[in-house]
């Protein structure tokens, strides 16, 4: 009898095991992640960690993919979790999301500001102090003769952050700017002669 009685005990530990396992393996936390300045995927890499979990810290990491879809698997329902942010150019950010009984769907906005916007793309054109904006190694890279007529000709200057450069984004949205402003003023001519190292010229 007391066998029969420690083997459903066993059976039902397994069956508890098995269902909580299942039941884990359902209840996850996913979407996507985007910057407060241009409401997109930021361009870099994003690393998202789940804070304080039971798992090793690698297993507690993951990253968002080319959309800035992410997916933390394998929770515990009804459970509030910390989930970290981390990209280049911002700061670290927390987030406190409470999973249910299946998937958790959110959107995590990292925020951010920028010195370069296309406002101040515009205040430097009006004021005849545009730059177009370029991002080098520890020493900036020196302009050649060419590159310095190109500068007086065109009326702007080459800008570079060596390896201290702003936020991608806002680097984006201030050249591509300056870039519709030579092309009004210039045509497509000024082109075939700037610095094939200024960020974002297609």
């Amino acid at each position: 009898m007391k066998k029969k009685l420690n083997i459903s005990k066993t059976l039902l530990k397994l069956t508890l095991i098995l269902v909580c396992g299942i039941s884990y393996s359902q209840v996850e936390i996913n979407g996507y992640v985007k910057s407060s300045i241009t409401d997109l995927r930021p361009i870099t890499d994003i690393y998202i960690e789940q804070l304080k979990g039971g798992k090793p810290g690698l297993e507690r990491m993951t990253m968002a993919d080319s959309t800035g879809f992410f997916r933390i698997e394998n929770l515990e329902p009804n459970k509030l979790y910390e989930i970290k942010l981390s990209a280049f150019g911002y700061k670290d950010q927390v987030f406190e999301i409470k999973t249910n009984n299946g998937i958790t769907k959110t959107t995590l906005t990292l925020e951010a500001s920028c010195e370069y916007t296309k406002e101040q793309a515009d205040k430097d054109w009006n004021n005849k102090k545009p730059k177009l904006l370029l991002v080098g190694s520890i020493a900036p890279t020196a302009n050649s003769p060419s590159d310095t007529k190109f500068e007086k000709k065109y009326g702007i200057e080459y800008f570079d952050f060596g390896c201290t450069p702003p936020i991608e984004e806002c680097i984006k949205i201030y050249n591509e700017r300056i870039f519709e402003l030579l092309d009004k003023k210039y045509g497509m001519k000024w082109r075939k002669k700037v610095r094939s190292d200024v960020e974002y010229l297609n």
